[in-house]
């Protein structure tokens, strides 16, 4: 990340905000390894630091880790940070076959693959797949309902391996913040930014994975920043910024409707939130009671999520529930692609929002 960006952005300790605290700015503390850049200077390793708790927050890999819990998050996300990105691709898969199915690395692999492709693979070296249906695709078809191009600084929620927030950009916005909490997706995503060339394991078929490669010189990568973060508990001031994306996120997240409290938070009065999901509901991300339908299939709409979801961002809804958004545009049946192998793509027919932040009392 560089430096003027952590400057502008001025990001809150996550741990005081979780525990109802007025949330200081964190300020640097410790810094490891500075890049000097034609753009500035990139902070690579440190820490930042909370001025009232003291808790300590790593820059790694140019990705600032900003979460409310740094032992939670660090058990669950230790071996994506201790891994090693040096090893040949041989070596790499004689342990692959090793370690088989079901490991954590095994898991990194086939996620990093899958998001991989959506975000790169039309740009890959070697056989380049159709951007109808990739995230470039799907950025623009967002964008397109603005009234006029993207402006300011925004946020790209549930930035996976950053190829949105690098399109966000070349779409005019300003400065574009990439938030995830996989810290493995993120690492690429920051190699992007920082070198200009996108990697990642592309599955064959099985255990096979052949190297996936794209370059991204063309994007304005000068305009982009990691961080690592729970979208429960965004490090973020209120109204910071002027829009925001989060694409196929919501049916991803332990609380949908905590998701989009926190994305009507964060945004300003009249800025706008682009939101795609496929309704996609499983409980290994968000448990049956959270979801907003995909259930209940007695009720009126019989289970159908859309309803429901038009039902909590109206303008009339009482239910003690104000997430600061209405809907102000919306389509259906937008595609969206998710590659597994080589010969099995999932498609997936995504409901595209455009919500409004409303003003603020």
């Amino acid at each position: 990340m560089l430096t003027s960006h952590l400057e502008r952005l001025g990001l809150v300790c996550p741990s005081c905000r979780a525990y109802g605290r007025p949330a200081p700015r964190l300020v640097r503390g410790t810094m490891i390894q500075i890049d000097a850049t034609p753009a500035g200077e990139d902070l690579i390793e440190g820490v930042l630091v909370c001025p009232a708790c003291m808790r300590e927050h790593p820059i790694l890999d140019g990705v600032v880790v900003a979460v409310a819990n740094i032992a939670s998050w660090a058990e669950h996300q230790g071996d994506a940070v201790l891994r090693r990105h040096d090893l040949s691709p041989i070596t790499e898969s004689m342990l692959g076959d090793a370690l088989g199915r079901g490991g954590s690395f095994d898991k990194e692999r086939h996620d990093l693959s899958t998001y991989g492709q959506a975000h790169w693979g039309d740009r890959a070296e070697r056989d380049p797949l159709p951007a109808a249906g990739r995230m470039a695709d799907l950025v623009a078809t967002a964008t397109a309902t603005l009234p006029a191009p993207p402006a300011g600084v925004w946020l790209d929620a549930g930035c996976s391996v950053g190829r949105g927030a690098l399109e966000l950009a070349a779409a005019g916005a300003e400065l574009v913040v990439g938030v995830d909490l996989n810290m493995a997706m993120l690492r690429r995503a920051e190699q992007a930014r920082r070198t200009g060339v996108a990697t990642w394991p592309r599955r064959r078929v099985g255990q096979v994975f052949d190297p996936g490669r794209a370059t991204c010189d063309d994007l304005p990568r000068d305009r982009v920043a990691f961080v690592c973060a729970d979208l429960g508990v965004l490090p973020f001031e209120d109204a910071s910024f002027a829009g925001a994306l989060s694409l196929n996120v919501l049916d991803c997240v332990p609380s949908p409707v905590g998701h989009l409290g926190e994305l009507g938070r964060v945004v300003a009065d009249a800025g706008a939130v682009l939101m795609s999901t496929p309704y996609d509901w499983a409980t290994n991300a968000s448990a049956m009671e959270q979801w907003l339908g995909g259930h209940s299939q007695r009720g009126d709409h019989r289970g159908a999520s859309e309803p429901e979801l038009r039902r909590l961002l109206s303008a009339d809804f009482a239910a003690g529930i104000d997430t600061g958004l209405t809907i102000a545009a919306e389509r259906d049946d937008v595609p969206w692609l998710l590659t597994l192998n080589a010969r099995s793509t999932m498609h997936y027919r995504l409901h595209l929002l455009r919500l409004a932040r409303t003003p603020r009392g």
